[in-house]
Parts: C-alpha cells; sequence; structure tokens
C-alpha cells in the first residue's frame, strides 16, 4: 500500500461520525456502523509498548479506551495475500503476525467499504469464527446502520452515486498470541452521497481475530474498547509515538 494517502487533503482528524466499526464492534459485535474517532488526547506518561507482538508481553496504559494490552509492531509490515479467493474475498492466511493483520485489512476493507447487508453477511459467513452463529446476522446490520446515518433509504438496493470506501493505512496490536489478536488499523474513511459529495475522514478500526480452522477468523468480540483516542495522521510524530506502524503491499 502506498503513501499516497498523505497527500489528501479532505483526510480530517476531529470527532467525527466513522461509518463503519465501533458502534457495532460495542452495541452488536463486529460490523460497519458509526463511531467517534476523535483527534488524539494522550497522557505525558505514554510511551510506546513493546515490540515482536507475538512472542512479547507489550503493557503500556494509554487510557482507560485503549489499555488493553498493547503490542506495538517492531516496524513496517508487508501484508500478503490469503491463498483462496471465493466470492471476492481472499482467505486463507499464514499462521503468524503478519498472516493475522493482512487478514484484517482484507476483513475491514471489504465489511468497511460496502452499503450491501447482503454482502457483509457473506463476508461474515466466510471470514467470521463459525461458532459465532449469529455472525451473519450482526454484520449485515453495519450497512445498514451507515445508510441511516448517511441519510439513505435502509431497505433496496444502494442507490444511486452512494458510496463507502476503507482503506487502512497503519496498524498496531493489542492482546496478541500466537492464536489470537485484535488487530487496530488507522484507515481513511470515504462516504460518498449525490447529495453531500464526498468526504473523507480518519478512523481507528479494530478487529478481533482468532485462528480456527486453519485460518484467521473474526471473533465474536469480546473487547469495548473503541481506541478513538489513537487516532492520529499517519506518518506523523505522534502516530509513531502511538505505536502506529506502516502497511506495505
Amino acid at each position: 500500500m502506498s503513501n499516497s494517502f498523505l497527500d489528501r487533503p479532505r483526510r480530517r482528524v476531529w470527532p467525527l461520525l466513522v461509518v463503519g466499526a465501533v458502534l457495532l464492534l460495542v452495541a452488536v459485535a463486529v460490523g460497519v456502523a458509526l463511531e467517534s474517532a476523535a483527534g488524539p488526547h494522550k497522557p505525558e506518561s505514554y510511551a510506546p509498548p513493546a515490540t515482536d507482538p507475538l512472542t512479547t508481553s507489550g503493557a503500556t496504559a494509554k487510557s482507560s479506551s485503549s489499555s488493553s494490552s498493547a503490542a506495538s509492531p517492531s516496524g513496517a509490515l508487508t501484508l500478503v495475500q490469503g491463498n483462496q479467493l471465493v466470492d471476492g474475498l481472499y482467505v486463507g492466511y499464514p499462521h503468524s503476525t503478519t498472516g493475522a493483520v493482512s487478514a484484517a485489512v482484507e476483513y475491514w476493507t471489504q465489511l468497511g467499504s460496502t452499503l450491501d447487508p447482503d454482502r457483509a453477511a457473506t463476508i461474515a459467513r466466510l471470514a467470521a469464527d463459525p461458532t459465532w452463529t449469529d455472525g451473519p446476522e450482526q454484520l449485515a446490520k453495519g450497512p445498514v446502520a451507515t445508510r441511516q446515518e448517511l441519510g439513505l433509504a435502509t431497505t433496496g438496493s444502494v442507490p444511486a452515486g452512494a458510496s463507502v470506501q476503507l482503506e487502512p493505512v497503519e496498524y498496531q496490536l493489542r492482546n496478541s498470541s500466537a492464536n489470537a489478536s485484535t488487530v487496530l488499523l488507522l484507515a481513511d474513511y470515504t462516504t460518498t452521497t449525490s447529495s453531500e459529495g464526498s468526504s473523507t475522514h480518519l478512523g481507528v478500526f479494530p478487529l478481533q481475530l482468532i485462528w480456527t480452522a486453519d485460518d484467521w477468523k473474526i471473533a465474536n468480540p469480546t473487547d469495548g474498547n473503541t481506541y478513538s483516542d489513537l487516532a492520529a495522521i499517519p506518518g506523523s510524530a505522534q502516530a509513531s509515538a502511538d505505536g502506529w506502524a506502516e502497511l506495505n503491499q
């Protein structure tokens, strides 16, 4: 993934409605809905957490919303592609940190870039933990909530001229072990409607993953943290201090 995002003048870091991440993550599990992605407010005592997240336990508390066993990557990560394309979604990732982050990027990019609840349910059937039996139903609520917040009809075909697009640009980890990880993605989120045009904002998008059925799967969420206080301009000194690292493709 290139660093062209650094040149996008429309990106804003402010209290905003990010149509996509945390409302369903907190209220009804993981989904595409709306939540605040406020600009960073960091305690002076904060220090970047430890590196090598799957083998080293990082432990620095930034705030009540972001203190969940912080584990920072050691540097930029080059994404890998899943080894199988099913219904437009790549699955089949390596059992590694790179595999977990790559899966999170693929899953969130797809979930955050659709206004079609049936598509979100399909993604869930392919990417969610098989034991999370109502995952497809929960994830399908995301596009419905997104449409509502954008002032669009919540049923039927996606209205003409309406779209959403999620583009992860940096990452960090929480609560990581060999078989589980919460991947945080710092992402540009663009919404477009025929009446309002396009607007791009910055948000933090968390995703809990577990290793099961020989792949990284979306877990039935138990972490209610929004991590919104970690929002920072990608590539900035603040982002680096907060533990963000670049994603490369």
